[in-house]
């Protein structure tokens, strides 16, 4: 599993999000609003906000086999 670079509107239930000091969140929930608006794990402790066009580096587990 390589980092690699994505724009948010891509990211996916499962996704690993490397945030800056080394910190990641789990994606386990994606609310998609009005104009872009983007939330991961809306409510929890390690909820993230952005924008669709934004870009993260994200790990991407491997489909199951």
């Amino acid at each position: 599993m390589d980092k690699q670079r994505r724009p948010a509107d891509t990211f996916q239930v499962g996704d690993l999000v490397h945030l800056a000091g080394g910190r990641t969140v789990t994606v386990r929930v994606i609310d998609r609003g009005a104009s872009g608006r983007l939330t991961v794990n809306p409510g929890d402790a390690d909820q993230l906000d952005g924008h669709a066009w934004e870009w993260a580096e994200v790990t991407r587990p491997a489909p199951p086999a």
